[in-house]
């Protein structure tokens, strides 16, 4: 696997800092796995957002984004992620990382999404879940 990190740091708007790190790891020739990890929500998803669609550009079509390591996820994360997915090619998979006991997942549950986007429990089964 290749490993790339990039860290993304943004302020909010009243000036105080925050950010998401990503991390970027390839597998097979098409699948790439994204962890995030921080705040994703209206100051940071536009940078997870122009990482997603760099690499479906660049024909990444088996995503996994590890979501383990998120403290707060809002509605614009939310659809930047549904996004994403919408942009693959038919034949392409998406999968999220979500602990199934956390806030991200509530989240997740609440917006009815886990009927609309694969949701497993760990970055292993996700891998395993895009690779069929």
């Amino acid at each position: 696997m290749t490993i790339e990190r990039q860290a993304v740091r943004v302020t909010s708007p009243s000036g105080e800092p925050r950010g998401i790190q990503l991390t970027e790891e390839s597998f097979e020739s098409s699948g790439l796995v994204v962890s995030v990890s921080g705040e994703l929500d209206i100051a940071t998803a536009p940078a997870l957002r122009d990482h997603l669609t760099a690499a479906i550009g660049a024909g990444k079509h088996r995503i996994v984004i590890d979501l383990s390591d998120i403290d707060f996820v809002d509605s614009i994360a939310l659809a930047t992620i549904v996004h994403a997915k919408k942009e693959l090619p038919e034949h392409g998979k998406l999968a999220l990382a979500v602990d199934p006991s956390s806030y991200v997942m509530l989240i997740f549950e609440s917006g009815g999404l886990t009927k609309v986007l694969d949701l497993v429990a760990t970055r292993e089964l996700a891998i395993e879940h895009v690779s069929r």
